[in-house]
């Protein structure tokens, strides 16, 4: 469910620090003009006491380390913050039925396996050798004993931040695209386009994204001074840092271990809920972790709250599309929400109990109807035969 407002901006926060910084301006004004009697004392002791040389260096390193204090309470207070740090969790479910077509299981509440399911599906065709390669592969990963998250670890990478890309590609039509000036998330920032190709690398090798996505196509829209980079950690994941070349940057940080839900487990249970699994399927509920973080420098200048609502916006944009504690906490709103047309329209005065009551009992009355035809036509043919 969608929010009208990021629960990780800071704006408010920094819109009052800059009250707090205008009147500490005024306090200082005062109290410095209180203090220049003091200072105009002070001023005639060193004019009198020593030469003019050494007059020279007092007042310069004065006024130095003044402005150097100035400026250290200023930066440390004023010009830069942080948002909340944002923990996303997918649940990939993974399913190898008994014909041996490995594919993705889709929960349509949980449109993070509608996406992954294309996806996938799209990139191991049916019948294709991608398909047969990953089937041959995880039979002889099975032969050896090895566990299924450590199997799919690198093409698991590879899925996850194609969703990520997706996520904020939707980010980007709603916040800066045509459509922002309808949206919640619609900031006022000058746009540039990326296409696939000028993605960093490995994004723009991604293999779920060129096979799911006309390349040609296929754009990402960002503010025009914030820049896309990568920076190598330990793992199959990259971190991801959206840097602005003058008030900061989103950062994500992807957890290397996966996790695997057990068949008791409530994302195992939810995930495969519409399902048939025969004996022979295999179904693993895989999970990746990552935190986002929002940085911001620079407060004090009204000008980067355009940026701050940005970031802020794909933070909440980011929870909202991929994690899995998130899609729980609001899914009994969905499903009220969702009441009247998946039960169907009870009418004013009555209950759904009412309704069904009534369907058992058209259905009784049916079956006595039929049960007394089967005694006429059998007494029937006693008579023929008589």
């Amino acid at each position: 469910m969608r929010r009208r407002e990021s629960p990780y901006s800071r704006i408010e926060e920094i819109r009052r620090s800059r009250g707090e910084l205008q009147a500490l301006v005024l306090t200082t004004v005062t109290l410095g003009t209180l203090l220049s009697l003091l200072a105009s004392g002070l001023y005639d002791y060193l004019l009198i006491r020593l030469p003019a040389q050494q007059q020279s260096w007092a007042f310069g390193l004065g006024l130095a380390v003044t402005l150097a204090l100035v400026g250290v309470l200023v930066w440390r207070f004023y010009a830069q913050g942080e948002s909340r740090w944002v923990a996303i969790e997918l649940q990939i479910p993974y399913h190898i039925p008994a014909s041996g077509r490995a594919t993705i299981a889709q929960c349509h509440p949980y449109q993070v396996t509608l996406h992954a399911r294309r996806a996938f599906n799209r990139r191991y065709q049916q019948g294709s050798e991608e398909q047969k390669e990953l089937v041959a592969a995880w039979q002889s990963a099975r032969a050896q004993e090895m566990p299924f998250q450590k199997f799919i670890a690198e093409a698991n990478a590879e899925l996850v931040q194609c969703l990520a890309l997706y996520a904020l590609h939707r980010y980007g039509e709603e916040s800066l695209g045509p459509g922002a000036a309808y949206s919640w998330w619609g900031v006022e920032m000058l746009a540039r386009k990326l296409k696939v190709d000028d993605l960093p690398t490995p994004l723009r090798d991604n293999p779920f994204l060129r096979a799911d996505q006309r390349v040609e196509e296929w754009t990402l829209l960002l503010p025009k001074d914030v820049e896309l980079e990568l920076l190598p950690e330990e793992g199959p994941f990259p971190r991801w840092r959206l840097r602005h070349r003058r008030y900061g940057y989103v950062e994500l940080h992807w957890h290397p271990l996966l996790s695997v839900s057990g068949e008791t487990s409530q994302a195992y249970r939810i995930l495969t809920q519409r399902l048939r699994l025969s004996r022979r399927s295999q179904l693993y509920v895989v999970g990746t972790r990552l935190e986002a973080v929002a940085r911001f420098r620079w407060t004090f200048w009204p000008a980067s709250d355009l940026f701050h609502d940005w970031a802020a916006g794909l933070l909440a944009r980011l929870e909202e599309a991929l994690d899995w504690k998130y899609f729980l906490a609001t899914r009994a709103d969905r499903l009220v929400a969702d009441l009247d047309w998946k039960v169907g329209w009870v009418p004013t005065g009555t209950s759904l109990v009412e309704m069904l009551q009534s369907i058992e009992g058209r259905l009784e009355e049916l079956e006595g109807q039929a049960a007394q035809e089967e005694i006429d036509r059998r007494l029937t043919l006693a008579d023929e035969e008589w």
